[in-house]
């Protein structure tokens, strides 16, 4: 390892206790010890990476996910699980023909039992493993454990987080990213996600107020909602015209045909929604078929797994089209804005999932 102060190159017999035994400083990480093999250094330069080389700041939270990303399994195709079912279909029968023809007839034929059982396993084994790869892993490091136990370690060795990299999930982040002119009110619940846009200037730069809830939208302005791509974020912005009938609503959140196929869109699997939940999600004529059916299958997405520079350049790519129009006409009929508010988007690159993050 190299130390991250001195730069020397260290054994580990050379670093007892976390200190440079050349410099005598403390560091964060032990790669040894670590569950993910972390180190000061590849921080840094993901901090580096995330950050678009220190242009904008990123969060604890999207740091998290992009230390973790290589520890979730990539989801497999359909063509895979189409693949297991016709090895089970086909493999399955023969097999037992063979093991019970096997039996009966004994002597020699009793290869017939020994091949076919090998085949029922051989089936066993591929369709098990194609369930397995197909659904996603836990996090080895989980979030909560990274911000208690990492974080908190990396400022008490330094004093401080890593430059360009903001703390903070509290909801008066939204109160203290008022701007002084309000043009357009941005519905995003995620605290983390509100505390990256404010720690970039975006409430002010646009003229824009950050609310987590649709009671806090002001009077007269166009809203822009942003959200994951689950059950509950796919159903915000009909919640929100909803709400406010005759009011300008703009989706601009993750679809989940943005990630639903993507190779590196690394989506999550968590519990199923229930009836109700997927029958209000049939209702929605923006969601397609088959996004509908990966919602209820337990698939989602949040947007602190979307790169930071990407999540930015989208939102204030929708906030100067939403606010270059404030005033004149803006506040159409919400029905009017679903369809050409998903094109204009999606010609903005949201509906094209952004490259790997960093590593």
């Amino acid at each position: 390892m190299i130390c991250p102060h001195c730069s020397q190159s260290l054994l580990y017999k050379e670093r007892t206790g976390q200190v440079c035994s050349k410099c005598k400083r403390a560091y964060a990480f032990e790669p040894k010890t670590h569950p993910l093999g972390l180190h000061d250094l590849r921080i840094r330069r993901l901090v580096q990476k995330l950050g678009d080389d220190g242009k904008i700041k990123i969060t604890v939270d999207q740091l998290w996910f992009a230390v973790t990303r290589k520890t979730r399994k990539a989801r497999k195709s359909g063509g895979d699980a189409a693949t297991a079912a016709g090895c089970a279909g086909c493999g399955v029968p023969v097999g037992l023909l063979m093991l019970v023809a096997g039996i009966n007839m004994g002597g020699d034929a009793g290869v017939l039992a020994f091949f076919g059982s090998f085949l029922l396993i051989a089936v066993v084994i591929t369709v098990v493993s194609v369930w397995r790869s197909g659904r996603r892993t836990t996090a080895a490091l989980p979030r909560e454990r990274f911000r208690s136990e990492d974080v908190r370690r990396w400022k008490h060795i330094y004093g401080s987080l890593p430059d360009g990299v903001v703390e903070g999930t509290d909801a008066a982040a939204f109160r203290s990213a008022e701007p002084k002119a309000v043009r357009a009110a941005l519905l995003c619940q995620d605290p983390g996600i509100a505390v990256f846009l404010a720690a970039n200037g975006v409430p002010q730069r646009y003229g824009v107020v950050l609310v987590p809830d649709v009671r806090q939208v002001p009077d007269s302005v166009p809203v822009v909602v942003l959200h994951d791509a689950d059950p509950a974020g796919c159903l915000l912005a009909g919640q929100t015209r909803h709400a406010l009938p005759g009011r300008r609503v703009v989706d601009a959140g993750l679809p989940p045909r943005a990630v639903m196929k993507a190779e590196n869109a690394l989506p999550l699997q968590g519990p199923e929604p229930g009836a109700e939940v997927v029958e209000q999600l049939r209702a929605d004529t923006s969601l397609t078929r088959d996004e509908v059916d990966w919602l209820a299958n337990g698939w989602s997405t949040p947007l602190v797994g979307v790169p930071p520079a990407r999540l930015l350049a989208v939102v204030t790519k929708v906030l100067e089209r939403v606010t270059a129009h404030t005033g004149a006409g803006a506040d159409v009929d919400a029905a009017s804005d679903v369809d050409p508010d998903r094109r204009k988007a999606a010609s903005i690159g949201f509906l094209t999932w952004p490259g790997e993050a960093a590593r």
